[in-house]
């Protein structure tokens, strides 16, 4: 099958790890839509009508959407127990994985588009979006505390949506006063990140001893 989109991007991350689970041979054709000929989006729009990235080529056609492509993949496998092995389960997989969508991803947007440099940094709303991130981590941190993972003892693409989703903050936002509260969360993090069908992914996990200052904080 073939992944149309960017490599680097967060939501490419994701199908990739599971892929490596499901073992799903998976290509990736880099290509960002914005900027490019009129023509050319006009050609990927048969293909997504929305016009945006990732998309999955497979024999049956094209879907789009990160969390329809995650679940396509996880459903591919049954043995990898992606997707989990009781109804219960299954039910948990998809509470966490629109959780993610839903909560985690609006909760560390701003974080990260501020990071980038994409929104100009203002210390009071950027302190603000930061909160929020942590109010999402300690709803990880009090489930991760629970369980083995977030549907169970057994790894699935809820753990995928969300480790792929935090290596960027672990790496560069995370430093060692603001996990201090997170402590089952980060165990949880280094251990899931550290599973070679990551590191293939995201490289090496590192925690951030000092958080890198956002752009234009200086």
């Amino acid at each position: 099958m073939k992944l149309i989109t960017i490599s680097y991007g967060l939501r490419t991350h994701k199908i990739m790890v599971a892929a490596r689970y499901a073992g799903v041979d998976l290509t990736v054709e880099e290509f960002f839509p914005r900027g490019q000929p009129e023509d050319v989006v006009a050609e990927f729009k048969k293909k997504n009508p929305n016009g945006l990235i990732p998309v999955l080529e497979t024999p049956e056609g094209y879907l789009y959407e990160s969390n329809a492509i995650l679940r396509y993949i996880a459903r591919h496998n049954e043995n990898s127990k992606l997707y989990g092995s009781t109804d219960f389960e299954r039910a948990l997989v998809d509470q966490y994985v629109d959780w993610v969508a839903l909560y985690l991803e609006p909760a560390a947007g701003p974080v990260l588009r501020t990071y980038l440099g994409y929104v100009p940094y203002e210390k009071a709303s950027f302190e603000k979006a930061l909160e929020e991130l942590k109010k999402a981590l300690r709803v990880l941190d009090d489930r991760v505390k629970q369980s083995k993972y977030l549907a169970g003892e057994t790894l699935t693409i809820a753990d995928i949506a969300v480790v792929t989703g935090l290596s960027f903050f672990f790496r560069y936002v995370l430093d060692e006063k603001t996990r201090k509260p997170f402590h089952n969360l980060t165990k949880y993090y280094e251990t899931v990140a550290n599973e070679e069908n990551f590191k293939q992914v995201l490289g090496k996990p590192v925690l951030a001893k000092t958080a890198l200052q956002p752009t234009g904080s200086q």
